[in-house]
């Protein structure tokens, strides 16, 4: 198998002449570009604020079963505004038809977008700002493309924004060679080219995605870094099809050696009895090192498929539902497996292994327009191990995992780490027609599995001279071991002695205004959190080989194993620290011709 090893290269330039003379050039390049390709397209991405307003048409009944997933082609796109400009008060019409406007009614959007985000105790600041080229390009009858080209400057990387816990960035940008000063200068190209109509259509991009009836979904979650995606979708009145193959990178043991060829590939098929009510049954694998034909079979199950490789893959299985009771109110539901005990649950031992990421939530919209818009309250629960299986074969942290549930060392399905759940409740207000007023309050748990781990599995992470595992408690600490699976026969979701809690409250308002003059849209975002943070070092190493507990480290004895397991674990709980408060302020800023 091969390695990907070595640090990056980055490459500094100072002085505030290069740098102005690097950003006029840029921005002539980017310009010559845009009138080279002035028949361009708009994003597509699940984070623009189109799929906001489509969380809203969908609660209130204007618009009803859509494929699982996102984002979606321009023929669908296209359908569902004219549904809402057909079905929708006066209010729902005027907005349906400015993202009309702006989605079909020119080809190319350009302009420029910024954001300021500061933090307090720490006092960090961040700045990001950007130019901009939305394309929206019909090509013919039953094929359309869409492009959205941004050339960043910024302060900080993804991982290093200033942002509360488990908010993700909402920029597809990767850490590369070229910095000015304190700013990196990177591009973020997402883009998607469909075949079809808006009922039957294959759609092949570099973007973000999302599948799933919750946004911030445990299948495929918005927050991940952008990927290549092929999304084939049937898309009836009382049933749907889809699937999807997604190409995502692999890391090492830690997250930081990153290299290619991991692939996720996800398909379902639902059911639509009744007009209030649908239900669909999933299937996704998780592999790596090879390209397998075999997994984007659309009726093949995987389940029997992986039997033709040796069983060397992981597969997972699920399902979700849909309840509509009342007009307005929409419950959904989705439960996603990735490891069960069989055989204890057929005896009905239910205190056995369970490696499952379940989500339940309920939304309610007014069917009529006015201030109170929205109510949405969730709950997502990830059970201990869930996301991070890794091949028994290579349990050293050197070696890539294609198995886990990860995309270039980051959650790509729930936002959270395993044995953690999370209760999320949003307020939307519309104060004015183009005014959107979020308040949010967001409760989290979180506990380290190895806090209360058996000896055995405790005594192997000490005196392993390779210290070839992780203990972090993270989606990347696999439950494999030389000693067996860890915890192979039981769930020990936050039952440990220190549990982590994260209170977050705040407020996210956005004002969009279209720009008469130029067919071109202004966009204002302004956003604020409360965080209360506890144990802020839970996900510190637990166990660790450290080969000055042992007088013969290849033949430890009892006594030293539980003196080191002793003492590692005091150590770990004495640096949890104390509670963190946090404030989080951001504030952005989109124009675009």
């Amino acid at each position: 198998m091969p390695r990907y090893r070595g640090k990056k290269r980055r490459m500094t330039i100072n002085g505030t002449g290069v740098f102005m003379k690097l950003f006029k050039l840029a921005a002539v390049l980017t310009l010559v570009f845009a009138t080279a390709f002035a028949f361009g397209q708009v994003a597509a991405d699940p984070l623009d604020y189109f799929y906001d307003d489509l969380e809203v048409w969908e609660a209130s009944g204007i618009v009803n079963n859509l494929p699982a997933a996102r984002p979606y082609p321009l023929p669908l796109v296209k359908t569902i505004l004219q549904t809402v400009l057909e079905r929708g008060d006066a209010t729902q019409r005027r907005i349906a038809q400015s993202h009309f406007d702006r989605f079909f009614g020119r080809i190319l959007t350009w302009g420029y977008k910024a954001e300021l985000a500061t933090d307090t105790p720490t006092g960090r600041r961040e700045m990001d700002i950007s130019l901009s080229f939305d394309f929206n390009l019909p090509i013919e009858e039953y094929v359309t493309a869409s492009v959205s080209v941004d050339g960043w400057a910024t302060n900080k990387l993804p991982d290093m924004e200033v942002q509360p816990a488990w908010k993700g960035s909402s920029r597809d940008i990767i850490e590369d060679n070229a910095k000015v000063g304190p700013f990196w200068i990177l591009p973020s190209v997402n883009s998607s080219v469909a075949v079809g109509t808006d009922e039957y259509y294959l759609n092949l991009g570099l973007m973000r995605g999302s599948f799933g009836p919750f946004r911030n979904g445990t299948i495929v979650g918005e927050q991940a870094l952008h990927s290549g995606q092929y999304n084939f979708a049937a898309n009836k009145e009382k049933w749907g099809f889809n699937l999807s193959l997604y190409g995502i990178s692999a890391t090492d043991g830690e997250g930081e050696t990153v290299a290619p060829e991991k692939y996720v590939s996800v398909h379902t098929i639902e059911w639509r009895p009744l007009s209030w009510f649908n239900i669909s049954i999933l299937e996704s694998i998780v592999y790596g090192n090879r390209f397998e034909p075999m997994y984007i079979l659309p009726l093949s199950p995987y389940m029997i498929s992986q039997g033709n490789t040796g069983f060397v893959d992981n597969s997972w299985l699920g399902g979700m539902f849909t309840v509509k009771p009342l007009e307005g109110l929409r419950i959904d539901g989705t439960l996603y497996a990735d490891d069960l005990s069989f055989n204890d649950i057929a005896h009905l031992k239910f205190d056995t292994k369970w490696r499952l990421a379940g989500q339940i939530g309920a939304k309610y919209a007014p069917r009529k327009s006015g201030i109170f818009t929205l109510v949405d309250l969730d709950y997502t629960m990830v059970t201990p191990y869930t996301y991070s299986h890794k091949n028994g074969e290579d349990l050293d942290m050197e070696a890539i995992n294609y198995q886990n549930y990860t995309h270039y060392g980051q959650n790509f399905g729930a936002a959270l780490d395993p044995n953690s759940d999370k209760v999320n409740l949003r307020l939307k207000l519309r104060p004015l027609e183009d005014v959107d007023f979020d308040i949010v309050g967001i409760l989290i748990r979180h506990g380290n599995v190895n806090e209360n781990i058996e000896s055995k599995w405790a005594n192997e992470y000490v005196s392993n001279p390779d210290n070839k595992y992780n203990t972090s408690g993270t989606i990347l600490n696999s439950s494999g071991s030389e000693v067996g699976h860890a915890y192979n026969y039981s769930t020990p979701l936050l039952t440990q002695d220190h549990v982590q809690y994260i209170w977050q409250t705040g407020f996210d308002a956005l004002c969009r205004l279209p720009i008469l003059k130029t067919g071109g849209y202004i966009v204002f975002r302004l956003g604020y959190r409360f965080e209360y943070l506890t144990y802020p070092g839970i996900n510190e190493q637990v166990y660790y080989f450290d080969s000055g507990n042992f007088v013969d480290p290849d033949n430890p004895t009892d006594a030293e194993l539980e003196a080191a397991t002793k003492a590692q674990h005091d150590a770990w709980v004495e640096g949890l620290g104390n509670p963190v408060m946090n404030n989080y302020i951001r504030a952005g800023f989109e124009y675009h011709y």
